[in-house]
């Protein structure tokens, strides 16, 4: 086996480790699958600045109540979000913040990529 040494390893990049348990493979996946949605993204990253409702969420980002009712669903249903009443309102807020935190590592990447090529970051 490689030492750290031998591979080179730098800031950033992990060690070897057991495998994942399949289990977990899986419920990560879903998880990511709830989050790699441009809409939610958006979302997670206005509810970084802070609680809000429904509509101040659905003006920040020009789509329709329903929609953005809807994603928040979705995200609440995941565990990302919390949401509480206040008076005929409801609030959310980031609930996990692991899901912000791999959102915005993700982006940085993307956005530094962006800057090294001048161009776009690579796809799928």
């Amino acid at each position: 086996m490689k030492t750290e040494t031998d591979r080179g390893t730098s800031a950033g990049q992990s060690r070897p480790r057991e495998p994942l348990p399949e289990q977990v493979v899986e419920l990560t996946a879903r998880r990511l699958q709830v989050i790699a949605e441009p809409t939610r993204i958006s979302l997670l990253e206005t509810l970084n600045e802070g609680e809000a409702g429904v509509q101040e969420l659905a003006d920040k980002l020009g789509l329709p109540h329903q929609n953005v009712s809807q994603h928040l669903t979705r995200l609440h249903q995941a565990g990302f979000v919390d949401r509480r009443r206040s008076g005929t309102a409801t609030l959310y807020a980031i609930a996990d913040w692991t899901a912000w935190w791999v959102v915005e590592q993700i982006a940085r990447w993307v956005q530094s990529c962006q800057d090294d090529q001048g161009a776009s970051a690579p796809t799928e």
